[in-house]
């Protein structure tokens, strides 16, 4: 008897790779750490079309950080920008639902600071 994979894991296959990263929405509550100018993820996920928030901390004393989402990397179409947070501090960002696609999210201050976003 000769099995073949199933559907599922061939689609899963050939989904594209984003620039940043990779990740899935679990939920409508993300969060991401800043510490030593770095985020801790490189990609954040949410629902299609669905409010979420983001738990942000930042833990660079002295140093302000904030999280905006962008269409692409040029930051030319603003979907969200975060209020700027000096460290060390903690904030919830709440954001409207987000279109089907990717997206890419930064540091407004800190461009270098970056990921992918993906609202799905």
């Amino acid at each position: 008897m000769l099995v073949l994979p199933g559907r599922g894991s061939l689609a899963a296959a050939a989904q594209p790779k984003a620039a940043g990263g990779t990740c899935s929405p679990s939920g409508t509550k993300l969060s991401i750490t800043s510490f030593d100018s770095k985020f801790d993820k490189k990609c954040l996920a949410a629902p299609a079309n669905q409010a979420f928030t983001i738990d942000f901390t930042n833990l660079d004393r002295g140093i302000p950080h904030n999280v905006s989402i962008y269409e692409d990397q040029t930051a030319s179409k603003t979907f969200f920008k975060g209020e700027l947070i000096d460290g060390p501090g903690k904030t919830t960002y709440s954001v409207q639902g987000l279109p089907a696609g990717t997206f890419f999210f930064r540091c407004d201050p800190h461009p270098d600071m970056n990921g992918t976003f993906i609202a799905g």
